[in-house]
């Protein structure tokens, strides 16, 4: 018998003819790992039909169609291959039998090391001795004192043991006296189970069922204790029904030591056409105010075709109590106002079309009935503005309809109409586009008494500029500057307004963009006089390697001609010239972005508001956000969020919205987590300021907590659902603009 390996021959088993075959390399789990390579592609032919390849140092016939190999065994059917020191064929019963050092890979991509195997190939049936296991996708790992190979997709672990965890981390196991592995329906089925977490067992299962691949399956997600001033402790459990590739659903008990059992559920679904989600969160019987509690959400997004889509946004409360009591895990806890809104658009090469239905249901008790905002019901809006050639006239055309409905305030029906004509003048160094239109204003209110009031308003505005550009450099860098002088005048005749209603006109936020506005007005109620011009200019430096824009800062004011009589409200007295208005915006170092804008009280040397926002972000798991908004005697806030790694597991994620003004906290979120890869724990402790119109002063502070502890790869869905800090994490505005096209 030789002593060395033979791969110059091989010894064909079974009928079948060896084709040769080239060994894997092992694998070796990352620092995270989440799934290793796939397995080798599962044979399609009869398990009787597929070769048996077999390499060894040494073979030897014996009696009965028995075949012995010794030293660096290798045996391979299909997907299956075995590594053994030592192993037998008997050709007759079609079964192997190996020992010593054992790596046994299944086509299933199960890999066991053991010291004792019996294997049937032909019906993939057999068992193994006490040893160790791995699973591929995703990475898993254990041991058994036993595991038996039902069938092609059943395996069956006895006293067996399972983690995420890579070797040499032992942080968590799942200890069991029976693991049944279904590569069929790709779950785990676990009965008398001991979950071990750093060592100590915290929780016992009769019967535990989880996923042992990445596909989704139903059961149980992970769950989460917390506590909150208004609710109390809780925990939540939630359970995710995996109905169909296209759409599930996730039922959480909720259970509130001071409120009750509260019900949550979500039902997500996705099409070719369309996505939504629908949420509905009930709790019977409140122990503290004896009333049923609900919230619900409708949101649909269609897409008819490449030109028709929808809109569908519909949330509301059950009382105007609920989002001070229970919207910390809603996200939603400062608003006022729940929209109600139903919309069809068409956005056509010619024309764009609208068409929606909006309510709200509003959720502040400070907010008196006369105040609330009014319902459309429905709203509907036609324009068009076709592009043209260059240099020649281009036709504008605006239009709505509305039908505005309140409890209390005056309700009806209001058109407004919109043509216009421009002639856009344009080269490389200067741009002149004068403008005429007209505004139409229709109404028919419910009451008779107040008749059909219209507004007929002609509008002339010319807006120009020029442009100029030098190149420059900043220390070593070159870039090149742009002078943007821009002048822009506006003329609409005055027309007593008085008598018209008022349904949604109000006064914009003064901002250097709003100086070129052809109402000052936001609304369609009124046609705001004019004879003014604007003044303006702008600066830009453009990167001299790659023409992107690096600074842009822009002034501007507005020239008053003439009195300014059309005003909301009515009275105001007119100024010679608006305020400065300024606006500086920054991309420098690759990480930082800032963005201030100001409005400058000429006449009485001071801010009358500013807005400034920093960001820093010098990786993508790094960011640093700063603001400050500042109206002067009605707000003053400062905003700061942060979501940065601490070390090398450990995260922090945090937020503060202070209010400069009165001198306290409005809302804060504080969050640490911390990730080891196949677990991660995460703490949030998140306090509001609450309006409470029962006490002196009407606000109070609210403290809510939240812990989440999970164990990756048990999940049915992957992670858990992020807790509010995250959600809550403001985005810097980003408007980067392209570079330049030539």
């Amino acid at each position: 018998m030789p002593s060395t390996r033979q791969r110059a021959c091989a010894l064909v088993l079974a009928a079948a003819t060896l084709t040769p075959w080239h060994p894997v390399a092992a694998e070796q789990p990352a620092r995270c790992p989440q799934e290793l390579p796939p397995p080798p592609r599962a044979a399609t032919a009869p398990a009787a039909d597929l070769p048996t390849q077999v390499l060894a140092d040494e073979a030897r016939s014996l009696k009965g169609n028995v075949t012995e190999f010794f030293g660096h065994v290798e045996f391979r059917r299909g997907a299956d291959r075995l590594l053994a020191d030592r192993a037998a064929y008997d050709k007759a019963g079609d079964l192997v039998t190996a020992s010593g050092d054992i790596d046994f890979k299944t086509a299933n991509g199960e890999r066991f090391l053991t010291s004792e195997l019996s294997w049937r190939p032909q019906t993939r049936t057999g068992f193994l001795g006490t040893g160790t296991f791995a699973l591929r996708r995703p990475y898993a790992r254990g041991g058994a004192e036993r595991v038996d190979f039902l069938d092609r997709d059943h395996t069956r672990l006895t006293q067996a043991s399972f983690t995420t965890c890579a070797p040499g981390q032992d942080d968590w196991f799942l200890k069991m006296s029976e693991l049944e592995l279904d590569h069929a329906e790709e779950v785990g089925t676990a009965r008398h189970v001991w979950i071990d977490f750093l060592g100590a067992p915290v929780a016992y299962l009769p019967y535990f069922s989880f996923p042992i691949t990445a596909r989704r399956k139903s059961g149980f997600l992970f769950p989460s204790i917390g506590y909150s001033d208004k609710l109390g402790y809780e925990l939540s459990v939630p359970y995710y029904f995996n109905l169909a590739p296209n759409y599930d659903a996730t039922v959480t008990p909720r259970i509130l030591t001071d409120r009750g059992l509260q019900l949550q559920n979500q039902f997500r679904y996705l099409t070719r056409q369309s996505e939504g989600r629908v949420e509905l969160d009930v709790l019977p019987n409140d122990r503290q105010t004896g009333e049923d509690r609900t919230y619900g959400v409708y949101l649909h997004k269609h897409l008819f075709n490449p030109l028709w889509s929808g809109t569908v946004d519909l949330k509301g409360v059950s009382d105007k109590e609920y989002l001070v009591e229970f919207g910390d895990r809603l996200g939603i806890t400062s608003q006022a106002f729940l929209p109600q809104n139903v919309e069809a658009a068409y956005r056509g090469p010619l024309w764009t079309f609208s068409g929606r239905a909006t309510g709200y249901q509003t959720v502040d008790p400070l907010i008196p009935a006369a105040a609330r905002p009014y319902e459309r019901l429905p709203q509907l809006a036609l324009a068009s503005n076709p592009p043209g050639p260059p240099n020649a006239p281009q036709l504008h055309f605006e239009s709505e309809w509305v039908r505005f409905r309140h409890d209390t305030n005056l309700s009806g029906d209001r058109l407004n109409l919109s043509p216009g004509v421009s002639l856009p003048l344009a080269t490389s160094y200067a741009f002149l586009t004068p403008k005429l239109s007209v505004r139409y204003i229709d109404y028919r209110l419910d009451r008779e008494q107040d008749g059909a009031p219209a507004l007929t308003r002609n509008l002339f505005s010319l807006d120009s500029g020029l442009f100029f550009e030098r190149d420059t450099d900043w220390g070593d860098r070159p870039f090149v500057q742009t002078l943007e002088p821009r002048l822009f005048y506006l003329k609409v005749p005055y027309r007593n307004q008085d008598a018209l209603p008022n349904f949604d006109t109000g006064v914009p936020g003064f901002s250097f963009a709003n100086l070129f506005r052809e109402n000052r007005l936001i609304g369609g109620d009124r046609v705001a006089d004019a004879d003014q011009a604007t003044v303006a200019v702008t600066t830009r430096f453009l990167d001299g390697d790659n023409g992107m824009e690096r600074l842009r800062a822009s002034l501007g004011r507005t020239y008053y001609f003439d009195d300014l009589r059309v005003n909301v409200p009515p009275g105001l007295q007119t100024p010679t010239a608006s305020d400065l208005a300024g606006e500086v915006t920054a991309w420098f170092a690759g990480n930082w972005h800032v963005r201030s804008a100001v409005q400058w009280d000429e006449k009485l040397h001071e801010t009358r508001a500013s807005s400034s926002y920093l960001q820093y972000q010098p990786a993508r798991d790094r960011i640093l956000n700063v603001g400050y908004n500042f109206v002067r005697n009605a707000t003053g806030q400062r905003e700061v969020s942060l979501e940065w790694p601490l070390a090398d597991r450990w995260r922090l994620r945090a937020r503060s919205l202070y209010s400069t003004r009165e001198d306290r906290n409005l809302e804060s979120y504080v969050g640490v987590e911390y990730n080891a890869c196949c677990w991660a724990a995460r703490f949030t402790m998140h306090t509001r300021l609450v309006s409470n119109p029962t006490q002196t002063p009407a606000f109070e502070q609210v403290r809510a907590f939240l812990f989440e502890l999970q164990f990756t790869g048990l999940s049915s869905v992957g992670r858990t659902p992020e807790s509010p800090l995250r959600q809550s994490l403001f985005s810097f505005p980003q408007e980067r603009p392209a570079a330049p096209q030539d």
